[in-house]
C-alpha cells in the first residue's frame, strides 16, 4: 500500500510540477508525455530551412524533422540525445560520438537514417538507460544533411465524406435533350426546374424537369461525387415527380457516372419501386456509384415506355457522398546538399555543429 501511495505521489508531482505534461495512453498504462518542443533546422549555418520538434513521452524522445522552406528535402537524419552536456570532456559523448577535440560523428549517433528525400522524418529515441525523469535536462543533436529538391503532387486515389442533409442538391445541367413529349405541356421541358432541393410535394404548377421518352441530361454537384462502398446505403437519391398518376406509369431511367473520362452505367429504376414517403414524389435510389473515383457530372437517360404518355419528371437529384482526392508529395532530390543542424548552443570543436538543450524544472 505505501508503494502504491508513493508511486501515486510522484506520477502527481511530474504532471502538476512540469509544464505542460499531460497523460496519455491510460487504456492500460498511463505514459506521461512532455508537450512539443520546436527548433529552427539551420542549413549552412544560416539558413533556416524548417524545424525540429521534439518531446519526452515515457522513456522514448519523439522527434519530427519539417521543412518548411520550398526546393529543399532531407537526405539524412542523425540525432543524438544524453543529459550531460558536450561541452563536459568527462561525458558519455566523448566515449563515442565526438571527436577528442568536440567534434560530432553524426555516424555514431543512435539515430541514423540516410538515402531519404522527403520533407519530413519522425521517430522515436530510447533514453530509459540515462534518463532520470522530466526534471532531468536532456542535451540533444539534430543533425541533417538538406538538399535542393523538386517535389509534385500525385493523386494516389479518393475516400468519401457524408454529405448534410441540407447540401449534396444538382447546382447546374448541361447537354439537356428532350426526348418525345407526346400530348405533353411543353412547359414541363424546363431544365431548370431540377436544380436545388425538391419542392414539388404540394405544388399544382410545374416544379420538375420532364425528359421526355428516350430524352436525357447532364446534372453537376458542387463537388465531384462518389459512393461509399456499401451496397446497402445509397449514394443518389432521384426524387420524381408523381402528381399523383397510378403505378401502371412506369416511368424508368438510367443513370450513368462520368470519372476517368468516359461515362459509366451505374444502374436503372422505376418511379414506382422508389419510396413514397414524400408526398407526390416516388424517391428513387442508386446504390452503386464507384467508391475509389472521383464522378464529375452524371447522366440520366429516360427508359420509359415508348409510345406511351408518359416520361420520368425530375424534381431534384442529392448526392449522399462527397469525393476526397487523396494526394502524395512525391520528391526528387537534385543535388547541392547542406549540412543543417537543429539551432542552439555550439559544439567545442572547431565547427558550426550545434546542440540544443531540452526539458528540466524546479524540483523541491
Amino acid at each position: 500500500m505505501k508503494k502504491f501511495l508513493v508511486g501515486f505521489i510522484l506520477f502527481s508531482m511530474v504532471v502538476s510540477v512540469i509544464p505542460g505534461a499531460v497523460v496519455d495512453d491510460c487504456d492500460t498504462t498511463c505514459i506521461w508525455c512532455t508537450e512539443w518542443e520546436s527548433y529552427g533546422l539551420c542549413a549552412g549555418q544560416n539558413e533556416l530551412v524548417g524545424n525540429v520538434s521534439v518531446r519526452v513521452c515515457g522513456d522514448n524522445l519523439e522527434y519530427k524533422y519539417e521543412i518548411t522552406e520550398p526546393g529543399w528535402c532531407i537526405s539524412e537524419v542523425h540525432l543524438m540525445a544524453l543529459n550531460e552536456s558536450p561541452n563536459d570532456t568527462s561525458s558519455s559523448w566523448y566515449t563515442k560520438y565526438v571527436t577528442k577535440k568536440g567534434n560530432p560523428k553524426v555516424g555514431q549517433f543512435e539515430v541514423n537514417k540516410e538515402g531519404l528525400c522527403t520533407t519530413e522524418y519522425s521517430g522515436t529515441l530510447d533514453i530509459s538507460e540515462f534518463y532520470d525523469g522530466p526534471c532531468d535536462k536532456l542535451y540533444i543533436a539534430a543533425h541533417a544533411v538538406v538538399c535542393e529538391c523538386e517535389c509534385e503532387c500525385i493523386f494516389t486515389g479518393c475516400g468519401y465524406k457524408a454529405i448534410d442533409e441540407a447540401e449534396g442538391w444538382v447546382i447546374d445541367t448541361s447537354n439537356y435533350i428532350e426526348g418525345s413529349k407526346g400530348d405533353n405541356d411543353p412547359k414541363r421541358y424546363n431544365e431548370s426546374h431540377c436544380l436545388g432541393p425538391y419542392d414539388s410535394q404540394d405544388k399544382d404548377y410545374y416544379t420538375f424537369t420532364s425528359l421526355g421518352q428516350g430524352g436525357s441530361i447532364e446534372l453537376y454537384f458542387e463537388n465531384n461525387i462518389c459512393g461509399d462502398g456499401d451496397p446497402c446505403t445509397p449514394d443518389l437519391e432521384i426524387y420524381e415527380t408523381t402528381w399523383g398518376h397510378t403505378s401502371t406509369w412506369t416511368e424508368s431511367i438510367c443513370v450513368e457516372a462520368y470519372y476517368n473520362g468516359s461515362y459509366n452505367e451505374v444502374g436503372c429504376v422505376t418511379n414506382t419501386a422508389g419510396s413514397k414517403d414524400i408526398r407526390n414524389i416516388f424517391v428513387n435510389y442508386i446504390y452503386n456509384l464507384p467508391d475509389c473515383v472521383c464522378i464529375e457530372k452524371i447522366r440520366i437517360n429516360d427508359t420509359s415506355y415508348v409510345n406511351a404518355n408518359y416520361d420520368y419528371d425530375i424534381d431534384a437529384v442529392k448526392a449522399n457522398y462527397w469525393c476526397v482526392p487523396e494526394y502524395e508529395y512525391i520528391c526528387n532530390c537534385t543535388g547541392n546538399c547542406e549540412t543543417a543542424w537543429g539551432n542552439g548552443a555550439s559544439f567545442p570543436g572547431n565547427n558550426w555543429a550545434m546542440y540544443f538543450e531540452y526539458g528540466g524544472c524546479i524540483c523541491n
